[in-house]
């Protein structure tokens, strides 16, 4: 039975920050062209929010990804992505595990455990995904895709992913649009979508991101990663809600560079998590120049 602490990790709602959005993620690669990103995050949490969403004292862990993402334009009107993901989990011990134990401990007649099992752990692949990107509409600079993806994991990972499930559906309707505010350029990029069988049943997703470019090599990101479960049909409910700040560099026209910290700022049966993330990108041209609506970027 997974611990406390290792669903509260899972509530976080964090998939690693998704290197789609922050690019413009209704955006498509022209055929032939191709980007790839290698994304770490380090994150930890002592608090999380509970049942009413107040933030409150929780068993601690801290947590490493690595995630790498490729997307290929095969056509103008459909882009083919896949991405995998490396995951260093640590955790605390919680007193409620350490009852539990106790009680199990006593009911079968055992020996009580004079020390407290180490909190959970694990080090190894995540989740894994492969899926595809289509234009449906173009009005004007609005650009809106449908994208599904079918992730999978291990069954000693999904503990500690968002998932309950060996396979996983991610279905999301993705608007982007060019904007402009006092002189810089940049857009911005909405998406709405639902995520089959996660830890507390199928989830709600709202991703919102904005890019502006102060210079033509510095774009900053600006990006908000909402997931919530309605709670019906036995499940529970549970909201999270991250923020996160980064900014993109470009060394050249092929590579960019990203820093950036994010943070839950919200929720409620979820963790308080907060962390810092690096990326590097690599954009590869097969037949076509540069196209943008704002500059490379996606996070969680």
């Amino acid at each position: 039975m997974p611990s406390l602490l290792s669903r509260l990790a899972v509530c976080a709602g964090l998939p690693v920050l998704s290197p789609v959005a922050a690019r413009g993620g209704a955006l498509l690669e022209p055929p032939g062209d191709a980007l790839a990103i290698v994304t770490t995050t380090f994150a930890d949490a002592a608090k999380a929010y509970d049942a009413r969403g107040r933030l409150i004292s929780a068993p601690s862990y801290r947590k490493f990804e690595a995630q790498g993402y490729v997307e290929y334009g095969v056509y103008d009107w459909l882009t083919i992505i896949a991405e995998s993901n490396y995951m260093n989990f640590r955790g605390a011990a919680s007193n409620l595990d350490y009852l539990n134990i106790l009680t199990a401990e006593a009911k079968a007649g055992a020996s009580l455990s004079v020390v407290a099992a180490p909190g959970p752990s694990y080090a190894g692949l995540g989740v894994g995904s492969a899926g595809a990107r289509v234009r449906l509409a173009e009005f004007g600079s609005m650009v809106i895709s449908l994208e599904a993806k079918l992730r999978a994991a291990t069954p000693s990972a999904r503990q500690f992913l968002d998932m309950k499930t060996q396979l996983q559906e991610d279905v999301r309707l993705q608007l982007g649009h060019p904007v402009e505010l006092f002189g810089m350029t940049g857009f911005g990029d909405l998406q709405i979508g639902y995520r089959t069988h996660g830890q507390n049943g199928g989830e709600i997703r709202a991703d919102f991101t904005y890019g502006l470019r102060p210079f033509d090599a510095v774009l900053l990101l600006a990006q908000s990663f909402t997931a919530a479960t309605p709670g019906r049909f036995g499940s529970s409910f549970m909201v999270s809600q991250k923020f996160a700040a980064s900014a993109v560099y470009d060394l050249t026209t092929n590579i960019s560079v990203q820093l950036g910290v994010f943070a839950a700022v919200r929720g409620v049966n979820s963790s308080a998590e907060r962390g810092a993330l690096a990326a590097i990108w690599y954009r590869f041209h097969g037949s076509s120049a540069r196209v943008e609506s704002g500059g490379p970027a996606e996070l969680f």
